[in-house]
């Protein structure tokens, strides 16, 4: 490998122009620079900038123009930290090359507080460049930020940048294609401890790109930034803290930045710029062991388990829980161990601390849960809401509060409370609290810790297994983990105190747990590299990517799966009944079988709940109160009649007395297996009762595709005042591209109406109804089946365990979904699915394999690879 420095002369005015974007100056400066293998990186060396990012050996020049190496954001002696001042290298009065290891340039004179910084660059592995930085100044002046290295690229990076892309290691990863397109001042960003759930990133077409990592094994806070500008996009890092110049400041690691490039004869992917990060990561402490190997785990743990998750309107009612157990998972599943996460537990409301116990829906309710899962050979998992203090719930018209605790936080919490800049509680107002408060507990003072090991103590002695520290996403905490308290016991501000206080809690609250006989499992909400060693299963959101609506697209990639997968279990938070592509994306990740609970669990007729006789709440089962929609807010609220009622024991009531008071009422009525046929002619029916009717109002139904476009719709219009009646109407359920119909009960007041039985009924040819029967099974329990037999059974070692491998290219491209994973004894498989409705054809190629493969609907396929 060459590795060497060089300083070459620019000249005329035009090539001036072009590399130091129009600073005429300086048309013969100095470019320093440095070499690692067939890259090349050049410094401006008049100012430091940088000119030149290039990997000759690809045809690649990658640089942009006009930006600065660094920014610093401090605070002057005696100054406010809200206020605090920023600057650039820019800024330095004087800048010169210094003798020593690699190319270093000290910059003098930086701004009004007269900083100096010394930037190194050296020579890294193969195309790579290692990244220093050291600040000086005067005692009392307080760095808070340090941007560096700052590293202008060309926007687009290849041609017209149709195959650009960019990719962090974030908790939800994925690929935001053509980011050429973004508006200037868009930006990417992923912040460690916190969304950047691994430390690396990379800008990247078909022939090349930048990768770049921090190699720090400590977790020091860092954020990790693309921005689009006029002139291309800047990629580089802003590392955090609060650090007094009396003596100088200097990153504890180094950033390497340099270029990377597919296997020959193959397009660059993101996976070959984690493949250099793994190279790294994998000698960390965080690898030190892969999950088959663990021993702090139970044995259940690594038997291929799945999992469902129950809501509080489930809890509400145990009779359905010990049901869904009983005919519906041991009749298919019995043997694999089933994890089974409680939601809506807390006392008072979903996700509202720290009212944590008695417990929703009573200590008697509860216990009767926990053992039905038992019975059936599960384990239970409980999501507390982190260091969350609920101050204030449910504010209601008069400025009041369903719910307030505020006295108890002043009496006891508050003094070990985060606190900001301001010296003030650091306050948040999350929707889920609807219009109330809460403070967070500093992880870093020992009475919080404490607190929150009671309570997973707590639920341990209730019979709970596994323990998620919730609302502490990537187990970043609120504002950055930038406390400001002098009384905790940590140094006031942003720091590497903070993930040392996680790894604290983890350790003092499985030793508390394993003290009152339980191996409590722990995890984040989302994941965080850091904590592999600690954490034995994850909660995963990757495919939540494509909720965002963004334009140019972010599409859906399991970047931290693909790093980690052999480490930790990870499954989908948020998984959807009707969903076949999240499902197929989550098998071919190797995700854990996450499981939508349905009802009825026997034969029934389609839909169910038409009759609005069984209630969660406030809302029917089987439908959802809709509390608004884009700008707009829905603040009537639906009510259940038991006196007034067309058949059953109750009706669905919605009243208001005021004008523009809307209360929706929804549910979707998948097309597809399991829902309506496609091209299918139905009956859609209801009745109704209306007493009054400020304007005219209708039970819309639309056809909806998955990005909702419509595609059709119709009504059921209210009836004019008087008794019971029922309104119809035919349907055609589109033959192609909806994928449901969304029936919405839409009322704006004043109002008074009742709603009945809703019916939906298939008509055939001579235009005869009849009801719909479905067996009681989920709409997705063909790929659940094969999905939980394999993870648990023959493909558990590539599954659970395997390492992700780049996948084979599939054509036609998107005839299927695949995946690919290699054991532990050097085996390798393709795991495909077909998620549609129609058998695919398509051949898998890559590595000088080919395989044609054939699928029928649903079905899941390993394949040796």
């Amino acid at each position: 490998m060459a590795r060497f420095f060089s300083a070459s002369p620019s000249f005329g005015l035009a090539a001036c122009l072009a590399l130091l974007g129009g600073l005429a100056n300086v048309c013969r400066a100095e470019v320093l620079e440095v070499r690692s293998g067939d890259a090349v990186l050049g410094l401006d060396g008049a100012t430091g900038a940088p000119v030149r990012l290039a990997d000759p050996g690809a045809g690649l020049e990658l640089a942009g123009r006009d930006q600065e190496l660094f920014r610093l954001v401090v605070v002057p002696p005696g100054g406010d930290p809200r206020q605090p001042l920023e600057m650039s290298s820019r800024d330095a009065k004087a800048v010169r090359r210094i003798e020593g290891e690699g190319l270093r340039l000290r910059f003098e004179g930086i701004g009004k507080p007269n900083l100096a910084s010394v930037c190194v660059v050296k020579a890294g592995p193969e195309g790579r460049f290692r990244f220093g930085i050291q600040v000086e100044g005067e005692a009392g002046t307080f760095v808070e930020r340090v941007d560096y290295p700052l590293l202008p690229l060309a926007a687009p990076l290849q041609g017209d940048g149709t195959g650009d892309a960019l990719v962090f290691g974030t908790t939800k990863g994925g690929v935001q294609e053509r980011p050429h397109l973004w508006n200037p001042g868009r930006s990417a960003a992923g912040t460690q401890p916190g969304s950047l759930a691994a430390q690396f990133g990379c800008y990247y077409g078909a022939k090349g790109g930048v990768v770049t990592y921090c190699e720090d094994d400590a977790g020091h806070p860092k954020t990790l930034l693309a921005v689009r500008t006029a002139h291309g996009m800047v990629l580089g890092w802003r590392h955090l803290m609060r650090h007094d110049l009396q003596k100088p400041v200097a990153l504890a690691f180094p950033v390497v930045t340099g270029v990377f490039r597919g296997a020959a004869g193959t397009a660059t992917d993101w996976r070959d710029a984690a493949a250099i990060y793994k190279e790294w990561a994998l000698q960390q402490p965080w690898c030190v062991k892969r999950l088959a190997e663990r021993g702090d785990l139970p044995a259940w743990l690594k038997q291929g388990p799945a999992q469902v998750r129950f809501g509080r309107e489930w809890l509400g009612q145990p009779e359905r829980i010990e049901a869904w157990l009983d005919k519906y998972w041991t009749r298919h599943f019995e043997g694999v161990p089933l994890i089974v996460t409680f939601w809506g537990w807390e006392g008072v409301a979903t996700w509202v601390p720290p009212q944590y116990f008695p417990p929703y829906p009573s200590e008697d309710g509860l216990k009767r849960c926990v053992a039905a899962v038992k019975r059936a050979g599960g384990h239970a998992f409980f999501w507390p809401s982190g260091y969350q203090w609920c101050l204030s719930y449910g504010k209601r018209d008069d400025g009041s509060f369903e719910w307030e605790d505020r006295a108890r936080f002043q009496r006891e919490a508050e003094p070990h409370a985060m606190v900001g800049k301001d010296g003030k509680v650091m306050l948040t107002n999350p929707p889920w609290y609807r219009g109330g408060e809460a403070a967070t507990l500093c992880r870093g003072d020992r009475w919080s810790r404490d607190w929150l090991t009671g309570i997973a103590v707590g639920l341990a002695q209730r019979g709970g297994e596994l323990f998620q520290i919730d609302q502490v996403v990537g187990a970043g905490m609120r504002g950055g983990g930038d406390c400001r308290a002098t009384t905790h016991g940590h140094p006031p501000g942003i720091g590497i105190w903070d993930v040392e206080a996680a790894h604290l809690q983890m350790t003092e609250m499985q030793a508390a747990c394993r003290a009152a006989g339980v191996n409590m499992v722990l995890g984040y909400e989302e994941p965080q590299e850091r904590f592999l060693q600690e954490v034995g299963i994850q909660d995963y959101r990757d495919y939540e990517v494509l909720r965002r609506s963004q334009v140019p697209p972010h599409r859906p990639e399991s970047v931290f799966g693909y790093l980690y997968h052999e480490f930790v279990p990870l499954f989908q938070s948020n998984p959807r009944a009707d969903d076949r592509e999240m499902t197929a994306h989550c098998i071919v990740t190797g995700q854990m079988p996450h499981l939508v609970p349905h009802w009825p669990v026997e034969p029934y007729p389609f839909p169910s709940d038409g009759g609005f006789e069984e209630w969660g709440g406030d809302v029917p089962a089987g439908w959802d109160h809709v509390r608004g929609w884009k700008e707009q807010q829905f603040t009537g609220q639906p009510r259940r009649d038991q006196h007034i009622r067309h058949s059953g024991a109750s009706s669905l009531r919605v009243e208001s007395e005021s004008a523009g008071e809307i209360t929706q009422v929804s549910r979707n009525l998948p097309i597809g297996p399991g829902g309506l046929r496609a091209g299918g002619k139905y009956r859609l029916s209801a009745w109704c009762r209306t007493e009054r009717l400020g304007k005219p109002a209708a039970i819309n139904i639309a056809a909806l595709t998955r990005e909702l476009q419509g595609r059709g719709s119709w009504r059921l219009p209210f009836p004019e005042p008087g008794d019971w009646r029922e309104v119809a109407v035919e349907v055609v359920a589109p033959a192609e591209g909806a994928e449901f119909l969304r029936v919405m009960i839409h009322v704006d007041g004043p109002c008074r109406v009742w709603i009945d039985d809703f019916q939906v009924l298939e008509l055939d040819a001579q235009g005869a109804a009849r009801p719909i029967l479905r067996d009681g099974l989920p709409l997705q329990h063909p790929l659940y089946k094969q999905w939980i037999e394999l993870y648990h059974g023959a493909g558990r070692p590539y599954l659970q365990f395997g390492e992700a491998i780049p996948p084979p290219k599939v054509e036609p491209a998107g005839a299927l979904q695949v995946g690919a994973f290699r054991a532990a004894d050097g085996t390798q498989t393709v795991i495909a699915v077909n998620p549609t409705d129609t058998a695919q054809q398509a051949t898998l190629g890559g590595n000088g394999k080919s395989k044609r493969v054939e699928l029928q609907p649903s079905r899941v396929k390993l394949l040796p690879w």
